[in-house]
Formats: structure tokens, sequence, C-alpha cells
């Protein structure tokens, strides 16, 4: 996996800084005369600080701003959460860290979300203490959900500390750092060696200043959209922590023609009663297991949960 995400790393890293600088220099002509206008000099200039401003600001954010908003909510949630008793439903041994002492697990948990349904929810973190064996399956542990659920985690473990990894923040400041290096490198080699007097009307958009800027967002834009389908299962659990459970009837079940990984996307057609006693039809899109393909209902009831302000946001909890 690490292996994985270093090539990556590498790739795009090398399309987005070399890349682009080799390509320059290989088909830049070398002249000394102005390549456009005063007018549209300046535009490209305003266009190349507006890319790279956009990607400052987004790393910094990604790299900095975020963890330390997860930081305070995680504190909030640690004096303002509401207690839940959880059964541990499943637990199982991802790795032993022997230096430390320290186990990797997961566990999957049952208790009450905020409406008081029951709901079933996965957790991944570092037991330190393994010996206590406070994990195993069927023991209870306590949790405090989080009754801001427009931000994440929607819970954490009673008494959870948490601390920044020191060398992961020095990696994140020395990368953000490299990234300013480079986009002010990149506007003071150029303008001093390729201005000639002329201010910035040699700029094009295939200079490196534009270019490698603009690479580099389009990998920034792919990876939103990426995180934009993650965020997509975010609100499902966001729904599974806020909503109110009901049993709806099947209307239908057809399969939508997206694949994923070669898995189907399916769409679910239902209806259901409120709380309230109000009937409503909604529609459930979900990717599933071909594996599981077999054991979808296609007609009869299944459980739902929707919310209570508009019902026709449902998710389909279990079972699929």
């Amino acid at each position: 996996m690490k292996f994985m995400i270093i090539f990556w790393a590498v790739y795009i890293l090398f399309f987005c800084i070399p890349f682009p600088i080799f390509i320059y220099m290989m088909t830049s002509e070398g002249t000394g005369e102005p390549r456009n206008s005063l007018a549209v000099s300046y535009g490209y200039l305003g266009f190349s600080l507006i890319i790279w401003g956009y990607i400052l600001v987004y790393f910094t954010n990604i790299l900095f701003i975020k963890t330390f908003k997860e930081k305070n909510t995680i504190q909030s949630i640690l004096r303002n959460g509401t207690p839940r008793e959880a059964k541990i439903m499943n637990y199982k041994l991802l790795k032993y860290i022997p230096e430390s002492n320290i186990n990797v697990i997961q566990i999957i948990l049952s208790f009450a979300n905020l409406r008081n349904v029951q709901i079933e929810q996965e957790m991944m973190f570092h037991d330190i203490k393994p010996q206590e064996k406070r994990f195993d399956e069927g023991n209870t542990v306590k949790v405090l959900l989080n009754p801001n659920t427009s931000e994440s985690p929607y819970f954490i473990l009673a008494g959870q500390q948490t601390q920044f990894n020191s060398s992961g923040m020095v990696l994140r400041l020395i990368f953000l750092v490299l990234m300013i290096a480079y986009v002010a490198g990149l506007y003071y080699y150029f303008y001093t060696t390729e201005s000639y007097d002329f201010g910035w009307r040699f700029l094009t958009f295939m200079h490196p200043i534009i270019f490698s800027g603009v690479m580099i967002l389009i990998f920034v834009l792919i990876f939103q959209f990426i995180l934009g389908k993650f965020f997509k299962n975010k609100k499902d659990e966001q729904l599974l922590f806020t909503g109110r459970n009901a049993e709806a009837h099947i209307i239908s079940v057809t399969q939508t023609g997206l694949t994923v990984n070669d898995q189907p996307q399916i769409m679910f057609q239902v209806s259901f009663k409120d709380f309230r006693g109000t009937e409503h039809i909604a529609v459930y899109k979900k990717i599933v297991s071909l594996l599981k393909l077999s054991s979808i209902p296609i007609h009869g009831t299944i459980e739902i949960m929707y919310d209570e302000n508009q019902p026709a946001k449902i998710m389909i909890p279990k079972g699929i």
C-alpha cells in the first residue's frame, strides 16, 4: 500500500513539475521579443496567480486546517457528546506492533443513534492496552455521539485521546514550504531570464508558470471528484446517526446500468410512512457486490432509515 502511494505521488509530481518545464525547454524558441500584448500577458499573469493561489489554499486546508478542525471537533464531543452504551458485535485484529505493544483493530459496535434507533457502525483504531481485552466481542463500551452531525467524526469512544503525529506534521510542513518555494522559484527564475525589460509579456498558456499549475489543478480536481464520491457515502453515514427507521414496501428494484469496479448500481424505489403517518415514495441507489445480487429482495418489505425533515432522503442500512 505504501509503495503504491509513493509510486502515484512520484508519478503525479513528474507530470506536474519537471514534465511541463522539460516540454517548454524543448519547444521554446528562446526569442527575446515579447510574445503577447501587455493586456494578454497580464491576463495570463492573473490567471496563473488565481490557479496557484487556489492550489496553495487547497493544500493548506487539506494538510493543516482540516486536521485542527477535526481535533477541535473531537474535543467538543468529549465535552458535550451524547453518551451511549455500545455492544461490540465483531472484533478483528488488523495488525500487531510489537515495538510498542499496540494492536490495530477493527470492531463493529451496536448502539442507539440520536433518535434512539439501534444502528451498527464499524470503527478502526489503535488499542494501546491490548492485554486488558476491552474490545473483545460481546463486551460493552461507552461511546459519545456528536450532536452536530454536520461535522465528522459522528461518534468517538468515551475517553478517547487525540494528539498530532509530530513526524507527519513536519512532513506536511516541509511539503507546503517546498510547494511555496517552487511557485516562487518559477516566477523569479523565468522573469529574470525571459522578461528582457518587457515585463510579463513572455507568458503563454504552455509556459511552465501556467501549465505546471494547470496540471496540478487537474489532479486536485480529480481528487476532489473522488472525494465527492466519498462524501456521498458520508451523507449516508450522517443519516445513519440522525435518521428514523421505518418498514418500507418495495415498489421496484432495477439496475441503473452504472458499474463501479464491475459492481452494479442498484436502484430501489420504496414507499413508507413516516413517524407522523404521512406516506412517501423515495428512491435509493447503491453499489452492490456481485456476490450479494442473488440475496437482494425484489418484493415485500425492507428496513430503511429516513431524514425526518426531508423524508425523500433515505438509506438502506443493513443486509445489502
